[in-house]
């Protein structure tokens, strides 16, 4: 190297003490960068877990609504089968009585029917033996 007129020559002794300065400065800034990064580790490390117990608790609490939301929808659905059960149970008592009603006139008039065929047959058999009566009387059978 050409040395230039306002230069101050140093000597190998002095350059090496400042090349020793600089190189503590620069592993004191890396010991202080190294534990700033330590620090932030630990905050970092201390909002995690803060946020793991956070999102814990709100898991557990949107657990139990949903657990609550399905006991109450749960119940909804059993008085709801409870109410049409009783409502089907109620229409069918009432379409057995319609059904017993009308099986009853129905009998009813079928007795009377049968009734009168009978009274009819009856009457129609006494005829026919009045009228055979009358036959053999009118021919001298007897």
């Amino acid at each position: 190297m050409k040395n230039r007129k306002h230069e101050i020559h140093m000597n190998n002794e002095t350059r090496l003490a400042i090349l020793e300065t600089t190189i503590l400065n620069i592993n004191a800034s890396l010991q202080d960068i190294r534990q700033d990064f330590k620090r932030l580790d630990n905050k970092f490390d201390t909002l995690d877990r803060k946020f793991d117990s956070k999102m814990d608790a709100l898991d557990k609490k949107f657990e139990n609504k949903i657990d609550a939301l399905d006991r109450k929808l749960e119940s909804k659905i059993d008085t709801l089968d409870r109410k049409f059960e009783s409502k089907i149970d109620t229409l069918d008592k009432k379409f057995e009585n319609k059904f017993d009603a009308q099986d009853k006139k129905t009998g009813s008039k079928f007795d009377t029917l049968d009734k009168k065929i009978d009274r009819n047959f009856f009457w129609l058999v006494g005829m026919i033996i009045g009228l055979a009566g009358l036959i053999a009387h009118t021919q001298h059978w007897f």
